[in-house]
């Protein structure tokens, strides 16, 4: 029966869209040409007697691997790419492997543990894959930008500055037809004070005049 449910499930199921559907528990981003591994822990108590992988696409669901736990059996799939991917009986966590991982593995990927009672576990896993040259292009475009900015802020420092040397350019001839006014008005003015001291000084004057002698005159 179980055999039966898997042939079943590999069949493209269609809906308007399964991928707004599923709930994210984590995301994976990896480079192309890489092995990415996608890991599921179970969580519930209780024993399990099945887990899968899916690949969640915008309009069809792809069965990637399925394991008996009871058994310990696998079951591959038809999904058109190599997929690997542990069943051991009784195991409580698996993982997928995507070797040489590229850009059309990207996606949501799903991994489903299923109990007898009709309990299930679910965990889903994004995978972004990227291009190592779209990688560098956006390196080097970040550094352009660095550099555009630091040109851009050596340009503006030298814009200044060149503004503040013109100002005071224009302010050191006023200055300096200001001192040369003052200077020309200083030297217009008299070497000598005319202030006289207020202080009435006297001299004494000597004259010299000669002394005659005074003789008597002669009688007649």
């Amino acid at each position: 029966m179980d055999y039966l449910t898997f042939l079943l499930a590999i069949l493209h199921v269609h809906k308007d869209s399964f991928e707004t559907d599923a709930p994210l528990n984590y995301h994976i981003v990896s480079e192309s040409g890489k092995n990415v591994t996608l890991n599921c822990q179970l969580q519930m108590d209780g024993l399990v007697h099945q887990v899968t992988w899916e690949k969640i696409q915008p309009y069809q669901i792809d069965l990637l691997t399925c394991c008996n736990l009871s058994q310990g059996r696998s079951y591959t799939s038809k999904y058109p790419r190599q997929i690997l991917s542990n069943c051991s009986q009784g195991s409580r966590s698996s993982w997928l492997l995507i070797p040489n991982a590229t850009a059309s593995d990207s996606g949501l990927y799903r991994c489903r543990f299923s109990a007898r009672s009709g309990e299930n576990e679910t965990f889903v896993a994004k995978l972004t894959i990227t291009d190592g040259k779209a990688d560098n292009q956006y390196l080097l475009f970040v550094a352009g930008g660095v550099v555009l900015l630091f040109v851009v802020a050596i340009v503006i420092i030298i814009v200044i500055s060149c503004n503040r040397r013109r100002r005071r350019q224009k302010s050191t001839p006023f200055k300096e037809s200001w001192d040369t006014k003052s200077k020309a008005a200083n030297n217009y003015r008299s070497p000598f004070s005319i202030t006289q001291p207020m202080e009435d000084t006297r001299e004494d004057i000597y004259v010299n005049y000669p002394t005659f002698s005074r003789r008597p005159k002669p009688r007649v």
